[in-house]
């Protein structure tokens, strides 16, 4: 059983550390957003020997919290190539109407896109990363 003094200790203990919680989840979305503009890699699901969740795919997800479409459209004009593969995923999910729109100017496009799958990290054209979304393969 916990004496009175040892239990106030918990309780100040477990405050401290959910109040630091909350502080390290109220990340600006500006800094969020300018993250993901320039992110180096394109990659969904567990990456590199850890299995860890990409950088960017957080960011997505923090962004894809906020159910706007709107943040994807401006991501999508800002960001570079594989910012705009992030962009059109947010998009395909919470407009799709709007995603073809915004997905047909790349459809047919050359430029690479790094990506990650798994362990492998590579180069594919935009194309066929957009293919991948079609299918629903990301997010």
């Amino acid at each position: 059983m916990f004496s009175p003094g040892r239990l106030m200790k918990f309780w100040t203990i477990a405050a401290l550390f959910l109040t630091a919680g909350m502080a390290l989840a109220e990340e600006p979305f500006s800094s969020i957003f300018g993250r993901i503009a320039k992110v180096d890699q394109f990659a969904f699901g567990p990456t590199g020997y850890a299995g860890r969740i990409s950088q960017g795919e957080k960011d997505f997800r923090a962004i894809l919290v906020r159910s706007s479409v709107v943040d994807f459209e401006k991501l999508f004009r800002a960001g570079n190539m594989q910012a705009k593969c992030y962009a059109l995923v947010g998009i395909r999910r919470l407009s799709p109407g709007r995603y073809n729109d915004f997905a047909k100017s790349l459809r047919s496009s050359k430029e690479m896109v790094e990506t990650v799958h798994g362990c492998i990290g590579g180069k594919e054209t935009v194309a066929e990363v957009i293919k991948h979304i079609d299918a629903g393969d990301y997010g």
